[in-house]
């Protein structure tokens, strides 16, 4: 029986599941709630709970007896179940609890733009402001990526798939971002060939926009 993975349509913290769920080629049912024009049907859903969620939340992943929400949990799950977590050594554990960090904090940066932002007055004025803030870490991460394939080597993990994610939305808004960082853009094109995920992105099943809710002042209309 394939899995059920529930969340909105758009990518928000949704996309690195995802996209691990594609890349391992797990049957799943992706179940899409709409938050602009159907948000009352997953109001509906959280009220009867269906899949006997012990906290009823988008994402939510079901399988079998495995009943999970929130995004970090649903991930870290994946991860595991497929092989993604690194080598299972306390050193690697560290790291990926290190870099999942940093990399929540370059989302939660542009989150706070697009989220914080309730005008154009307001977002032109902080766009600046926040990217300066972010670049040093993207610099960091250039860094710490070096000269290897993934953030852990020659081995695929689920950090990497935070990147992506995280690179891509910023992307969006600052195309130049990269432009002096080309082991990153070879990052984002390494992963982007990957055959599942090439598959998956070509495919009327991706979403690539919106990239926030409906709140959002950028990424969401």
């Amino acid at each position: 029986m394939p899995s059920i993975f529930g969340y909105w349509t758009l990518r928000g913290l949704g996309q690195a599941s995802r996209f691990i769920l594609e890349y391992t080629g797990e049957e799943y049912q992706d179940v899409r709630f709409d938050a602009i024009n159907a948000k009352e049907k997953w109001q509906e859903e959280k009220t009867k709970n269906p899949h006997g969620l012990e906290f009823p939340n988008l994402p939510f992943y079901v399988d079998g007896d495995i009943k999970l929400t929130q995004s970090a949990a649903i991930l870290h799950h994946l991860a595991k179940k497929h092989g993604l977590a690194g080598a299972n050594t306390e050193e690697e554990w560290r790291r990926l609890d290190l870099l999942e960090g940093v990399l929540g904090d370059v989302r939660m940066t542009f989150a706070w733009l697009c989220y914080g932002c309730r005008d154009e007055a307001s977002f032109s004025a902080q766009r600046p402001v926040m990217r300066e803030r972010v670049t040093p870490v993207i610099k960091q991460l250039s860094a710490s990526l070096g000269s290897k394939q993934w953030l852990l080597g020659d081995k695929i993990s689920y950090v990497d798939f935070l990147l992506y994610d995280v690179l891509s939305n910023w992307l969006e808004l600052e195309k130049d971002l990269l432009d002096e960082l080309p082991n990153l853009q070879q990052f984002r094109a390494r992963f982007e060939a990957l055959p599942a995920i090439k598959a998956y992105m070509q495919s009327e099943r991706f979403i690539k926009w919106p990239l926030s809710g409906p709140d959002a002042f950028f990424g969401g209309k």
